[in-house]
């Protein structure tokens, strides 16, 4: 036994100094600033000749047919330019600025949602605004045995106020809003402003061009915009490529505006909605290396942005005015989408990352919500970022360049210590946080070396030159991390426990006592306090030993760690317990326990989920689920070994309402992720044997005589110094009575 727990513990050490270097890796970043490019620089089309198929057609509801808010079209449809600014001196006002109008309605999709084709990603696109209309993930699907694929950014949408069920398509991602030329601002949010080419799809890449035309009052186009959308087989990368080029022969001045990413799908279920916004920044005040990009403070949760009076995703309240923006990313639990500056794939060194608000120093949000609805909720309201350059110059003939790089994928520790992610420090969106902003809350540490532990005991961690050791599933893996917790811990359950048990029993003892002590006394509360001090040490009870339960606090940090890694890790997505036995016997047709991150399901009683909002979680009663079932056995049979008798009728009305206390976890954790309710039941049976070899052990010693001897306190420890506390406390506590008595009687 001495082995193993020596074994045991060199393997949660090795965890707890991976989590410590993995935590101490905080954050990265670089620069770079947009310039106006020499008229040299390529405007064509990109050559066709390469084209070896065409990507699919869009979903059955045409993204380009979509109709944004009637306000919204009506306004951009209108071919007059929009308002006007004070042009500059130096480059005056074009009159009659407007987009060349196109009557086309082709829609338009980049890379493919089968895996086989080896593209990760799957973006439909609209001709609103050239923006990205849907993004979908090949190699997730949505659901455990159904076949559609994860949809991880989709057209921002609000409820009717007139049926729930119906959406309103509100925004899109990436959407060109408008640019500003020599002072005239001309609405690029419009059908038919935006020319799309034909999709060219390859092997290894795939992209289609979206072209608007500027023009003046005589029709002569004046300025060219071409917006690339590309993606690579094998990546997560969706490249935006934007190009604006002066078609005349004078300086010109343009501001350009446009949307980012919006909000991401709300996959959070249990927890409610856990969508965060977070800025990867350069701490120029301290970091002038760009060395690192950090997030500290920067987290946000979309809760508290869409109800804020002032939100700011960018920068956020408090931050330093030296902070520089390298780029911003939208979380729900699994996955992200991150927005930032082009970067060349040689990069590998953070320093030379251009950061994203060089090009873009005014970011904003938009939050809306369906102005027939009085006080919406957060459902009802939709947000999405924004960004807009400074006024710049294009020489004539020449062209502006703002390239963007875009992340949409799996938040998985393994794909970003690969580069570019590691360079732009991606795994700072890692964090296994439950309260948004308070991550050392969640002892991050101890998360990310428990998840290294589980996945050790799993076999994804390679040993002995490059072989994975584990049992290869992730709920016997989740049993095996119980063990080796309860091992270690367990000289600090039997300490406590012993120490509970032993004050419980002498408190008895000494009750009838106290109750003396109580009718003597009953009008001085300080001379029974003392006097109880006098009775605890004739009878040899330790006022020290009151603290025998602070050994199973210590345990804290370890549980609030374990329940935030199991509720994010997403190595537990779509992973069935259990080598899938229970889908094996029943043909694939029973889902109990075949989604580790899903409630077990271990009968199903409907598709449609019934919601409960119980303050900080929101259980949904979908199947009948039975781990928290089997739980509130375990913790009423662990409740009844651990509870030492009471001490008086007080302490036994406590106990009662603590029975039925018990019950609330369940309910408070029936739609849990099974993965996490698995470990709290196995670990809570694995602490009622533990309790049981505990009060056997305090029965022997109760029997032999050895319970209730007084330890030697050591001179000078922390059961001595805590004795000596409370003796002082008591001396000053008799002087103040008999200095109160001798002035009683001086009157």
């Amino acid at each position: 036994m001495k082995f193993a727990v020596t074994i045991f513990a060199i393997l949660v050490g090795l965890a707890v100094i991976l989590g410590v270097m993995k935590n101490a890796q905080d954050t990265n970043t670089p620069q770079n600033t947009p310039v106006a490019v020499d008229a040299d620089a390529s405007t064509e089309a990109p050559d066709n000749s390469q084209a070896t198929g065409t990507a699919d057609e869009p979903a059955e509801d045409d993204p380009t047919q979509d109709d944004i808010s009637s306000a919204e079209v009506a306004a951009d449809s209108d071919s007059t330019p929009a308002l006007t600014a004070a042009p500059t001196p130096d480059q005056p006002a074009i009159p009659g600025l407007h987009p060349v109008l196109v009557d086309q309605a082709k829609p338009a999709v980049i890379g493919f949602d089968n895996p086989r084709s080896h593209f990760k990603l799957r973006v439909e696109l609209t001709r609103y605004g050239a923006a990205v209309y849907k993004i979908t993930l090949s190699d997730y699907l949505k659901t455990v045995g159904k076949p559609d694929h994860y949809v991880i950014h989709d057209r921002l949408t609000l409820p009717d106020p007139k049926d729930p069920s119906k959406h309103i398509p509100y925004e899109y991602a990436y959407a060109a809003k408008s640019i500003t030329v020599n002072g005239v601002t001309v609405p690029l949010k419009n059908n038919n402003a935006w020319v799309a080419g034909d999709v060219v799809t390859t092997d290894k890449v795939s992209w289609v061009d979206y072209t608007a035309t500027i023009a003046d009052a005589d029709d002569q186009p004046v300025l060219k915009i071409i917006r690339r959308y590309t993606v690579k087989a094998d990546s997560y990368d969706l490249s935006l490529d934007q190009q604006l080029v002066n078609l005349t022969d004078q300086p010109m001045t343009v501001r350009w505006e446009q949307n980012l990413q919006g909000d991401l799908v709300n996959d959070s279920g249990y927890l409610g909605d856990r969508r965060q916004y977070v800025a990867g920044y350069f701490a120029l005040w301290y970091d002038t290396q760009r060395a690192r990009i950090y997030t500290s403070d920067s987290d946000q949760m979309r809760s508290k942005l869409v109800n804020a009076n002032t939100p700011s995703a960018w920068p956020t309240r408090g931050m330093n005015p030296q902070a520089e923006l390298a780029w911003l990313a939208s979380l729900n639990r699994y996955f992200a989408v991150v927005t930032h500056a082009a970067i060349d794939e040689s990069v590998t060194v953070t320093a030379d990352i251009p950061p994203l608000e060089a090009m873009f120093p005014h970011i904003d949000q938009s939050i809306e919500s369906d102005p027939r609805v009085i006080e919406p909720t957060d459902d009802q309201k939709v947000m999405v970022l924004t960004a807009a350059t400074d006024t710049l110059v294009i020489k004539p003939g020449g062209q502006l360049d703002l390239d963007l790089g875009i992340f949409a994928g799996p938040r998985k520790p393994e794909l970003f210590d690969t580069p570019p992610y590691s360079t732009l420090h991606l795994d700072q969106t890692i964090v296994y946080s439950l309260g948004g902003a308070c991550s050392f809350c969640t002892f991050q540490w101890l998360a990310h070396g428990l998840l290294w532990l589980l996945k050790l005991f799993e076999g994804q961690i390679l040993v002995l030159g490059g072989v994975g050791i584990g049992v290869h599933d992730w709920g016997l893996s989740i049993i095996l991390l119980v063990l080796v917790v309860r091992l270690l811990l367990h000289p600090l359950t039997k300490r406590a426990q012993i120490n509970m048990m032993k004050m419980g029993k002498m408190m008895q003892a000494i009750q009838p006592d106290v109750e003396k002590l109580k009718k003597k006394y009953k009008d001085d509360q300080q001379k029974i306090n003392a006097e109880m001090m006098k009775l605890y040490k004739e009878k040899g009870v330790n006022p020290a030993n009151i603290l025998g339960c602070l050994p199973m606090f210590l345990q804290t940090p370890i549980w609030i760690a374990l329940y935030a890694m199991l509720y994010y890790a997403i190595e537990l997505r779509h992973q069935p317990a259990f080598w899938g036995f229970f889908q094996w016997v029943s043909g694939d047709s029973w889902r109990f326990l075949a989604d580790l991150s899903q409630a077990d399901n271990f009968i199903r009683i409907s598709e449609v989920p019934v919601k409960l909002n119980l303050y900080f979680i929101h259980p949904e009663f979908q199947s009948i689920n039975i781990l928290p079932l089997l739980m509130a056995i375990v913790f009423y049979f662990q409740q009844k070994l651990t509870t030492p008798p009471p001490a008086n009728e007080q302490a036994a009305q406590q106990q009662k309402m603590m029975k039925f206390v018990i019950f609330l976890f369940p309910i408070f954790l029936y739609s849990a992720p099974s993965g996490l309710t698995l470990y709290i039941l196995a670990s809570t049976a694995a602490g009622v044997v533990d309790s049981y070899i505990v009060r056997r052990h305090i029965k022997q010693q109760e029997e032999s005589g050895e319970l209730f001897k007084p330890k030697p306190v050591k001179t000078g420890g922390f059961r001595d110094r805590i004795a000596k506390a409370v003796e002082a406390k008591q001396q000053q506590l008799a002087q103040k009575q008999k200095k109160g008595g001798n002035k009683t009687r001086k009157r």
